[in-house]
C-alpha cells in the first residue's frame, strides 16, 4: 500500500502483526483505510456518548480516551478503562448489534484518532479473512480485559488494585488525573490519595 498517512500505516502494521501467519489482500486493506478517515479531537470532545448507535470504531495513534457509564443511582461517572496508543475502542454491543451505546467514550488527551465506519469494516470481513480474523480477536481481547477488570475489583483490595494497576500500566498512571483514575478503580480521589501515601512509606523491617 502507498500513500499511506501516519494513522493509517499504524493500524495496518498493527493488524497484519495480530493475524500472523495470516497475510491480509492488499486490495480488502486499501479499501477499509479509503473509506477511513483521521480526526485530532480535543480534551474533554466525546466522540461517542451513551444513547447513540456505535457506527465506528476508533484506533488511536495519538493520545488517551477512556470509556465511561453514569451510575444510575448517583450520577457519578464510572470510568470502565483507558486506552492509549495503539489501543482500538467502541461500544462493542452496540457496534455488534445497533442497539443504543451504553458508555461514553471520551478523550482524556488532545487524540488523534483513525476512525473507521461500521459498515466499511464489516465489508472488509466478509472480503478478507485475515481482517475478519482481526476483527475476532478485538472482540476477545475486550471480553477478556473485562473479565479481568471484574475479577479485580471483586477479588483484590483498593490498595491492591492501585499497586497492580500501577505496576501493569504505568504510562496510564502518569498521564491521567487522579480523579479519573480513582473513578476507575472504583474509590474515591480522597481514598486514592490515602493509598498512595500508605504505599509510599517505606516498609518496616520484620523482626
Amino acid at each position: 500500500m502507498t500513500d499511506q498517512s501516519a494513522p493509517h500505516a499504524g493500524f495496518v502494521r498493527l493488524l497484519t502483526e495480530a493475524v500472523k501467519p495470516l497475510v491480509p489482500h492488499e486490495d480488502a486493506l486499501a479499501r477499509l483505510m479509503s473509506a477511513s478517515r483521521i480526526a485530532t479531537v480535543p480534551k474533554g470532545s466525546q466522540v461517542l456518548r451513551a444513547g447513540e448507535t456505535a457506527t465506528h470504531l476508533f484506533h488511536i495513534h495519538i493520545g488517551l480516551l477512556r470509556y465511561f457509564y453514569i451510575d444510575a443511582a448517583t450520577g457519578d461517572e464510572r470510568t470502565g478503562q483507558f486506552f492509549d496508543e495503539g489501543g482500538t475502542v467502541t461500544d462493542a454491543g452496540s457496534f455488534l448489534t445497533g442497539a443504543p451505546a451504553t458508555q461514553t467514550i471520551e478523550a482524556v488527551e488532545e487524540s488523534t484518532l483513525l476512525i473507521m465506519p461500521r459498515v466499511a469494516l464489516l465489508r472488509a470481513y466478509d472480503e478478507d479473512h485475515a481482517i475478519e480474523r482481526f476483527g475476532r480477536k478485538l472482540v476477545e481481547a475486550g471480553f477478556l480485559g473485562s473479565q479481568r477488570r471484574a475479577a479485580n475489583l471483586l477479588n483484590l483490595s483498593p490498595d491492591d488494585r492501585y499497586r497492580h494497576y500501577v505496576e501493569t500500566r504505568p504510562e496510564i498512571v502518569r498521564r491521567v488525573p487522579q480523579y479519573l483514575l480513582a473513578s476507575f478503580l472504583g474509590v474515591t480521589p480522597e481514598s486514592l490519595s490515602r493509598i498512595r501515601g500508605r504505599l509510599a512509606r517505606p516498609r518496616k523491617p520484620r523482626d
